[in-house]
């Protein structure tokens, strides 16, 4: 394969890879509720940054986006790391599971409560106890119902994400 053909596919990819960076940013800011339970959509970046590029790729994606959503939007109670981290955590959980791999329901389950129980409950929990000094305990029961109810709700929508997802065609 020649230089130049090597650079176009390297850089589609890298195009891609920045597209989908970006739709994450975006769904990152539709979301609801305060800091310690918040619900949004940013998980459909995190699926397709997994899905598209595999664990390593998707957590660097994960990583800038969350730099990214920092420096353009703010953050409640400013720039933390630990949420960084956590927004690489997720799509290196989603990669081990969704790439180049068939879309199973069984992979979609336990990526989720994976994400859900490592991420959400264990990661973010831990940052909420450190930035805002909330008992982890009242954090956790705090949290609760939205873990409970909140991971089967994705499963759904990640289900058919990937379904549409990997149907479409992208030439690497």
């Amino acid at each position: 394969m020649s230089i130049k053909k090597w650079f176009e596919i390297y850089l589609r990819e890298l195009i891609l890879l920045g597209l989908i960076v970006a739709m994450k940013v975006v769904l990152e800011q539709f979301s609801f509720g305060p800091a310690t339970v918040k619900v949004g959509l940013g998980f459909i970046g995190s699926v397709l940054l997994a899905y598209l590029f595999g664990p390593i790729w998707g957590a660097v994606g994960g990583g800038i986006s969350d730099l990214i959503a920092s420096a353009i939007f703010g953050q409640q109670g400013g720039f933390f790391i630990g949420f960084t981290l956590t927004a690489m955590v997720a799509p290196f959980i989603y990669g081990l599971f969704f790439y180049q791999q068939p879309v199973k329901i069984w992979r979609i389950i336990v990526a989720t409560l994976l994400v859900d129980l490592i991420v959400n409950i264990g990661m973010n929990t831990m940052w909420i106890h450190i930035m805002y000094g909330l008992d982890l305990k009242a954090a956790l029961i705090q949290r609760a119902p939205k873990e409970i109810i909140v991971p089967w709700i994705q499963m759904i929508v990640v289900y058919f994400v990937l379904q549409s997802v990997s149907r479409v065609k992208i030439k690497k």
